[in-house]
């Protein structure tokens, strides 16, 4: 019987059983562990397409979206002209028509405050 010291072989040959050797097949269980599938984000199960968007874009979109939501859901106000009677203003004497029309200009040089 061999001591198992004598059981090692030498590199020489070593080296010529090398590219003879066939790796035996991983099992499949061994690429899921090390390679996970990935989650898909809902869109892209749903559609089945990625879209990809800058950040910058995204952020500027959602600012507009906020900012559209927040101008109409904001209740609007409806603003009525009261009309006040002449007589109670003022009085009807005090009412007249313009007689001559003479228009001013003042310039910018020319103004006087």
């Amino acid at each position: 019987m061999q001591s198992p010291e004598n059981d090692e072989l030498s590199e020489r040959e070593l080296d010529a059983i090398l590219p003879e050797w066939k790796t035996p097949m991983a099992p499949a269980r061994l690429r899921t562990a090390v390679f996970p599938e990935a989650l898909l984000p809902w869109w892209s199960r749903v559609w089945g397409a990625s879209v990809r968007v800058p950040l910058p874009v995204a952020c500027g979109v959602a600012i507009l979206l906020a900012l559209a939501a927040w101008r109409w859901s904001t209740p609007r106000t409806i603003y009525r002209e009261r009309i006040v009677p002449v007589s109670v203003a003022a009085g009807a004497d005090e009412l007249r028509p313009v007689t001559v029309l003479r228009p001013r200009i003042i310039r910018s040089a020319n103004a006087q405050n």
